[in-house]
């Protein structure tokens, strides 16, 4: 079990790593941070509330493994706030900011 959630740790650190590094030059800066921040927050909201609401189902179906629901719960909460912020960047790169649309002075 702890190797999982490692693994959830190091993935974490190379999306949000990632999403960092492939912000597209030659954009405003305002308009760059605030999809940014979106995103992320998008993210986070979805990873909390689902992670809440499988707990709170798997604790109440089989309350004697609350440990178990625990684990579930962060990891599908992780596992789509980490789908979240890849397409999130993808789209950002790809259709929000398209190369077309940025200044070649970087």
């Amino acid at each position: 079990m702890h190797f999982v959630l490692l693994t959830l740790a190091i993935l974490i650190c190379f999306v949000i790593w990632g999403f960092f590094h492939s912000n597209p030059r030659g954009v405003p800066k305002g308009k760059l941070l605030a999809l940014n921040v979106a995103i992320l927050a998008l993210a986070t909201l979805l990873g909390v509330t689902a992670g809440y609401f499988l707990y709170q189902d798997a604790a109440v179906v089989k309350a004697d493994q609350r440990g178990q629901a625990l684990f579930l719960a962060i990891m599908a909460g992780v596992g789509g706030a980490l789908i979240v912020v890849a397409v999130g960047g993808m789209i950002r790169n790809l259709l929000v900011f398209p190369l077309s649309r940025r200044s070649l002075g970087g």
